[in-house]
C-alpha cells in the first residue's frame, strides 16, 4: 500500500501573507490581521502563561538520570524553570526532564482546552482546526497522553455488583481478512476486535481481549486480577465467563442472549454496560482512522475519561499531576522519525 506522510499545515497561515500592505484590499488586511491576532492571542508564549510558575511549585522526588534523591537547586534555565543538580551522578535537570513536558514549545495552558476535545470525543481532525494547532501536534500530544496513562488501569478492581460483556470493533477496510475466493469471513471472525467492558457502581474497567470471539483463557486473562473474588456478576451465558466465575468464586446472574435481545433497555440486566458500549463506539468512531495496534492506548483513555471524577476540569486537573510527576518523555522528531502516518490511518473523522 502507497504511504504518504502527511502534511502539516500552519494553523496561523492567511492567503495572504508575505504580501505587502499596498497590494492587500482593505479587507483582506482587516481579516489576515484580525486572524493573525486571534492565533497569537490562543498561542501565548510560555512566559506569558507563566508555565515556569506551575512547574516551579513542583519539587522532583528523584534525579531523572540516576534515580538517587540527593539533589540541589543550581540557578534558573533561561525559561525560568529552576534548575537542580544531582549530587551523584552530577548531571542538570528540571522538574520536566523526563516527562511530556520536557522541551515542550506550547504552553501547559493548551492543554486544557485539548484535553476537554479528548473528553468531549472531538476528533482531533476538529481539535486542531479549533484551537489552530497542526494535525500533526494533535496526533503527537495524544501519543503523549497515552505515555501518561499507561497502567493508568492496572490498579482498578470491580468489586460487589459488576456487570461484564463484549463487544466488539471492525479492524480498518484494508486490513480485512477474506476468505481465497474473496468473500469475508463470516461471524466472529478476526475481522472483530473484541473487547472485554466491565463495572461496578463506582469504575469501570475494559480492556482488548483479541480478535474475534474470546476463549476462556483470554477472559481469564483479562479479567481476572479486577474483579474482586466473591463478586456478583451480571452477564450474559457467553461460555467463556465460566472459567472467570470458577476462579474468583463469583456469584453469577446469567441471561441468555437471546432472550435479552427482546427486552427494552430499562428492563435489560445489562443497560449499564450496553451503555457504555455504545459510549464506546462513538468514542472510537471520532477517532475512526486509528491504527488498531493503538487499540490499549485508546481503551485506556476511555476508561479515563468515564471513570471519577465526572467534573472535566477536575480529571485535566489529575491528568497535569500525572503528566508532571510520571517519567514518560516522547521527543517530536523520535516519534515522526518511528511511524510513517499513511493518509487513511492518521485521517479523523468530524463526528
Amino acid at each position: 500500500m502507497k504511504t504518504q506522510q502527511k502534511k502539516s499545515v500552519s494553523r496561523r497561515a492567511t492567503p495572504w501573507d508575505g504580501l505587502n500592505a499596498e497590494n492587500l484590499t482593505p479587507m483582506q488586511g482587516y481579516l489576515r490581521t484580525l486572524y493573525h491576532k486571534g492565533y497569537d492571542d490562543h498561542h501565548k508564549t510560555l512566559a506569558e502563561m507563566n508555565d515556569a510558575e506551575l512547574f516551579n511549585a513542583y519539587v522532583p522526588n528523584s534525579c531523572p538520570y540516576c534515580g538517587q534523591q540527593k539533589f540541589i537547586k543550581y540557578g534558573k534555565y533561561g525559561t525560568g524553570l529552576i534548575r537542580y543538580k544531582c549530587k551523584e551522578c552530577g548531571r542538570s535537570f528540571n522538574i520536566t526532564t523526563g516527562t511530556v513536558f520536557e522541551d515542550h514549545k506550547l504552553s501547559v495552558g493548551e492543554w486544557i482546552q485539548y484535553l476537554l476535545n479528548l473528553f468531549d470525543f472531538v476528533s482531533l481532525n476538529s481539535d486542531s482546526k479549533n484551537n489552530r494547532n497542526s494535525f500533526t501536534t494533535s496526533r503527537y500530544w495524544l501519543e503523549k497522553v497515552f505515555l501518561v496513562l499507561d497502567g493508568y488501569q492496572d490498579t482498578i478492581v470491580l468489586s460487589g455488583t459488576v456487570w461484564l460483556d463484549e463487544t466488539y470493533y471492525s479492524v480498518r477496510k484494508e486490513d480485512i481478512i477474506r476468505n481465497p475466493d474473496g468473500t469475508q469471513l463470516r461471524g466472529l471472525s478476526k475481522n472483530q476486535l473484541c473487547i472485554g467492558v466491565a463495572k461496578d457502581k463506582r469504575k469501570i474497567y475494559c480492556i482488548y481481549e483479541g480478535n474475534g470471539k474470546p476463549s476462556n483463557e483470554d477472559t481469564l486473562n483479562a479479567f481476572q486480577d479486577h474483579i474482586a473474588a466473591l463478586s456478583t456478576i451480571i452477564h450474559d451465558s457467553e461460555g467463556s465467563h465460566d472459567t472467570l466465575i470458577n476462579k474468583l468464586s463469583l456469584n453469577a446472574e446469567t441471561y441468555r442472549s437471546e432472550d435479552l435481545k427482546k427486552l427494552d433497555d430499562i428492563d435489560n440486566p445489562l443497560d449499564p454496560v450496553n451503555k457504555l458500549h455504545n459510549l464506546l463506539k462513538i468514542f472510537l468512531d471520532s477517532h475512526s482512522g486509528f491504527l488498531r495496534d493503538h487499540i490499549p492506548g485508546y481503551l485506556n483513555l476511555f476508561a479515563f475519561i468515564m471513570n471519577p471524577p465526572s467534573n472535566k476540569l477536575k480529571k485535566v486537573e489529575l491528568f497535569l499531576e500525572m503528566a508532571i510527576r510520571k517519567r514518560a518523555s516522547l521527543r517530536y522528531r523520535d516519534f515522526f522519525k518511528a511511524i510513517k502516518i499513511e493518509e487513511t490511518d492518521e485521517e479523523e473523522c468530524d463526528g
